[in-house]
């Protein structure tokens, strides 16, 4: 898995403070889902925790990891992440305190300057709860050095008092309500989710929970527009808070110990499909040459990522027909198959209820084709992943139906609609020769309700999509 902050960066910050040292720390496996390049890494370092308190850093995040997987959607994606603990030791316990805020005098909080080695401090920005570390170069090195491979960066802070922060890093202490704080502030750094209280005028912007647009056909959640208590909402307090909306008015972006609304955790899976793909593992993935007198071909999706509960549909295609439907594996009778080319293909989506996007299908899906030629000495196997991408919506239609597509190479594309049987029912695309995106809508409506497939075909190979006719 990439790591959102590049090597590059991490660089940058090593040669602008030469001074700094990379020291290597031990890292922790506490929750382990898979290969650390295909899954999601959620990278935690310590601060303010020194040698002999480093078991209760690990309780600390064993903790955390507990409570942010009970907490929709991270509870329904568990599965598609890792957690590693990095065991940072600083020389002194604690967070610094300079008590320069203006609401210091309410807080309770006893000036402080510890020794730590990743900086963390309250009254950031004038604002006493606001906790941010402040040695960037410093977590440069311990990630660029510990644990370079991460996605997603949480900073512990070893204080006993309320506190936390979003932005590059996700920042909370262990004090009072410090899981529910963190995973606000994982909302924040993973997704790019704002506050849904009006934070100031320097952090209003548009986002994908927080809009100056107030038209429910053009907000950007209007497919949610009415359900779960989503609407537009003003934010409160007049002035330039007038201006801006978010979609709910009881949202953990906004509360602690409120759920993540429906826009919210939407935003959250899409950030976890951007990251991965639910098939981290297939069989046969090389080309290959079968030459046993074994009876069946063997097709297999060795690994997924499951969401919890399961919400993958696989389809499974012979020579452009369904072959099978949620199932991680198949076998095909090779005594079945004509001498010749065929085509072997899954189409694996998540069909979450928790997403509304328009074309998610289009963006967010794995799609596997293998070319079988069956030649009178034996099979030989060829196999291809995502080489195009398309969407066919609305799913079901009841008259226009809509076709995008984007080939990386000049192709030759139809578009058939066929029933069960392979029967050709109507020609959408004939013969188009096509390069780049394409976008276009046709009329359905003298079809007869029912399921069909859309047939797809691609310089000859084939892709199929189910389709239903209301």
């Amino acid at each position: 898995m990439k790591a959102k902050f590049t090597t590059l960066l991490i660089l940058l910050f090593s040669i602008i403070n030469i001074n700094a040292k990379a020291q290597t720390f031990d890292v922790d496996t506490i929750q382990f889902s898979g290969d650390a390049n295909k899954f999601i890494n959620i990278v935690i370092l310590g601060d303010g925790y020194i040698n002999t308190e480093q078991n209760k850093f690990i309780s600390d995040v064993n903790n955390l990891r507990t409570y942010l997987f009970t907490q929709p959607p991270f509870k329904n994606y568990k599965n598609y992440f890792n957690v590693f603990a990095v065991k940072v030791i600083s020389l002194e316990t604690g967070a610094m305190h300079p008590n320069t805020a203006s609401d210091c005098n309410t807080a309770n909080v006893p000036t402080s300057n510890p020794n730590t080695y990743l900086g963390c401090t309250f009254d950031y920005f004038g604002i006493h709860r606001l906790i941010v570390p402040l040695k960037n170069s410093a977590i440069s090195n311990v990630l660029s050095t510990n644990f370079p491979n991460y996605d997603q960066v949480v900073i512990l802070s070893n204080s006993p008092y309320y506190g936390g922060s979003g932005g590059q890093f996700a920042t909370a202490t262990n004090g009072p309500s410090s899981f529910e704080v963190m995973t606000h502030e994982i909302g924040h750094s993973f997704a790019g989710l704002n506050d849904e209280y009006y934070a100031g005028n320097s952090f209003a912007r548009e986002e994908e929970n927080m809009t100056q647009q107030t038209n429910p056909l053009l907000v950007k959640w209007k497919n949610w527009m009415g359900s779960n208590g989503i609407g537009i909402y003003a934010h409160c307090c007049g002035g330039n808070s007038a201006l801006w909306n978010k979609p709910h008015n009881n949202c953990k972006m906004q509360f602690l110990n409120s759920p993540f609304c429906r826009v919210c955790s939407q935003t959250i899976i899409e950030s976890i499909h951007d990251l991965t793909s639910p098939v981290v593992e297939f069989s046969p993935s090389n080309s290959s040459t079968l030459n046993t007198p074994n009876q069946f071909l063997d097709f297999k999706l060795e690994k997924l990522m499951k969401p919890i509960p399961n919400t993958l549909n696989i389809e499974w295609g012979l020579d452009g027909l369904l072959f099978s439907k949620n199932v991680d594996s198949i076998k095909i009778d090779r005594s079945t198959l004509t001498l010749g080319i065929h085509n072997v293909d899954v189409l694996v989506i998540d069909t979450t209820q928790l997403l509304r996007v328009d074309a998610h299908d289009a963006k967010h899906f794995k799609y596997i084709n293998w070319t079988v030629n069956r030649t009178t000495s034996g099979i030989n196997l060829t196999s291809k992943e995502n080489d195009i991408s398309y969407s066919v919506f609305p799913n079901p239609v009841s008259e226009v139906i809509n076709i995008s597509l984007e080939v990386k190479k000049r192709s030759m594309i139809s578009i058939e609609i066929i029933n069960y049987e392979g029967k050709v029912i109507q020609n959408i695309i004939s013969n188009l020769s096509l390069e780049g995106a394409y976008k276009n809508s046709f009329n359905l409506g003298e079809l007869t309700k029912g399921n069909y497939l859309v047939q797809l075909k691609i310089d000859g190979k084939i892709y199929t999509e189910k389709l239903i006719k209301q």
